[in-house]
């Protein structure tokens, strides 16, 4: 029975650092959805904006701004291609800009005109 608790501790202690580890784990991963929601949330506002303009007011070409989200800097780029006559594509990427290897996001839509 005596040498039965040093085992108990150990096994105690190796369970409490385990526990650590996770929280840490789980931190990162709840701070990298927080990102991720935040991204997304940006680029649909763009796309949103955009998609309330009239037809004929939106300019073909590429527009690039930064964000910074949380502390990290990402790149917004806004391009509208016009794929015929009638119809256009709007592309709404976010990419992180520093050394952050977080999460990216594109949305796409598309604006027609009526015939």
């Amino acid at each position: 029975m005596l040498y039965l608790f040093p085992f108990l501790a150990l096994l105690l202690i190796v369970g409490v650092l385990m526990v650590i580890q996770l929280s840490g784990a789980l931190s990162k991963q709840m701070t990298r959805a927080a990102i991720s929601s935040e991204i997304v949330a940006l680029a649909h506002e763009r796309l949103d904006s955009l998609e309330a303009l009239e037809f004929d007011s939106l300019k073909v070409g590429t527009v690039a701004d930064t964000v910074v989200v949380q502390g990290h800097s990402y790149s917004r780029s806004v391009s509208i291609t016009k794929m015929t006559g009638l119809l256009i594509e709007i592309d709404v990427t976010l990419s992180p800009s520093d050394s952050l290897s977080g999460p990216g996001y594109t949305a796409t839509s598309y604006a027609a005109s009526v015939w």
